[in-house]
């Protein structure tokens, strides 16, 4: 269980004490209730958050339907990347699901953290790789795979979702109706 950013990017790598006194030092331990959105579209994310207890999701909207992109659970980082990065509003926003302990670093405190720490730095840089790599394969998760795959692929990555987050959300992220989704679970446990 992580309880700290520094326990998050040890992960990553090795971090000296002082490195980790830094990080701990620029870090707030917060909690929401579920549903508290801590991103709404329109805005810029500045925040990076860590869960440390719940659930959140990240979410758009399509012809006036909320579309999920991405779930978060313990020991996750949350934040919308792209408007990170670029400092530009996001298109996102991001719903907890459940009641979450978080820890919460704003991201220009931890860009100067990078550029006092190179081993740091090196640690950002493979997390942002990381992500990149998640978006990609979700993208090409809708090209390559069926609706009946992805979500056998969701449930096989997070076992314990169907206990934690509804089905409308789930066949939202998976990109199917929830008539869809059910008749997927139908056929899947008919086995």
């Amino acid at each position: 269980m992580m309880n700290t950013f520094s326990d998050f990017f040890a992960t990553y790598g090795f971090l000296s004490k002082e490195v980790i006194s830094d990080i701990d030092n620029i870090s707030v331990n917060i909690s929401f209730p579920a549903n508290e959105l801590i991103l709404t579209a329109g805005s810029t994310s500045k925040d990076i958050y860590l869960i440390v207890n719940g659930a959140a999701r990240l979410y758009y909207y399509s012809e006036g339907k909320e579309i999920t992109n991405q779930f978060f659970f313990e020991g996750e980082i949350i934040a919308d990347m792209e408007s990170m990065y670029s400092k530009k509003r996001s298109n996102y926003n991001i719903q907890l699901l459940e009641h979450c302990d978080l820890i919460k670093i704003r991201y220009s405190a931890l860009e100067k953290l990078y550029q006092q720490y190179h081993d740091l730095e090196s640690i950002g840089r493979k997390l942002a790789i990381e992500c990149f790599l998640e978006e990609n394969e979700r993208n090409r998760s809708y090209q390559i795979q069926t609706a009946k795959e992805r979500y056998q692929s969701l449930i096989k990555k997070h076992p314990n979702i169907l206990n934690r987050i509804n089905l409308g959300h789930i066949a939202s992220y998976i990109g199917i109706t929830q008539v869809q989704l059910s008749r997927i679970r139908s056929e899947l446990f008919s086995f």
